[in-house]
Parts: C-alpha cells; structure tokens; sequence
C-alpha cells in the first residue's frame, strides 16, 4: 500500500470518526493506531484534522462538559476525570468545565436530588451523599443543596 493511499484512508477515516460527534486528539489518535497506521501518518493525519477544523480539543472539552453534565447528570469531578483519561491537558479540561453555567450546574444538581429520593422508600441523607459524590459533585455544594 502506498504512502498515499495510507495518508488518504487515514485522512478519510478521522474525518468520519469526527463526523459525528466531537472527538478528541487522544481518541483520534488510539483510532488509527487500532488501524494500525504508521506513527508519522497519524501525526500528519490529526494535524490536518485540526487545520480542517474537525478536531478540536477545547471544542471537545466544552461539549463534553455540557453534555455529561445536563445529559448524563455527571458533577465536575466526574467530567474532570473522564477528560482526563481522554487525554486532555488540564488547561483544556478548565476550559470546559468553566463553561458549565452555574445556574444550570446547580439545577441539574437538584435534579438528581429529586429522582434519587424518589426512587428511596425512606430517605436517606447519607446514601443521597454517597450517590452525587459517585455522580462527581463537590462535597460543598452538595451540603449547601440539600
């Protein structure tokens, strides 16, 4: 297989792995080494990427941020976390989480509070702390919401 033809399919597959969704770097990059692709080729390959604007890591931090937030119900710490093993540098996961309103931040907090006591028979104050402390919310705030 030609040099080419390796930089094209590269190219043609991160192009689609981002058509979807945000993606980032790291992600991209563990794609084409399961494709087993040659070192410089994914260099090349995610470096084109970026000047196409198709990846995006502080992008992708935002939308993760957001989305995991208000979709999945998921605290700051947990989102840290995950950005984290998603390779992003702690500037980039700062980013993303500061673009968490406070105000929505906060109502999704008390969504979770709402649907965990609902679903306990008798409420419990401790269990409902071990359950947002999982779901990645800071201790102070949790103690100032509930």
């Amino acid at each position: 297989m030609s040099d080419d033809h390796s930089k094209d399919q590269a190219l043609q597959i991160g192009m689609k792995f981002c058509g979807y969704r945000e993606r980032s770097v790291k992600e991209v990059k563990d794609k084409l080494s399961k494709k087993v692709f040659d070192y410089n080729i994914i260099k090349e390959t995610i470096k084109k990427l970026q000047d196409l604007g198709f990846l995006d890591n502080i992008r992708f931090s935002k939308s993760f941020s957001r989305g995991k937030n208000n979709n999945n119900r998921w605290g700051k710490n947990k989102i840290k976390y995950q950005l984290k093993s998603k390779g992003l540098s702690d500037e980039e996961i700062g980013i993303g989480i500061n673009s968490i309103k406070e105000d929505n931040y906060i109502n999704v907090l008390k969504k979770n509070i709402e649907l965990y006591n609902k679903k306990l028979k008798i409420p419990d104050r401790n269990k409902l702390i071990s359950h947002l402390i999982y779901k990645g919310y800071e201790m102070d705030i949790i103690l100032k919401t509930i």
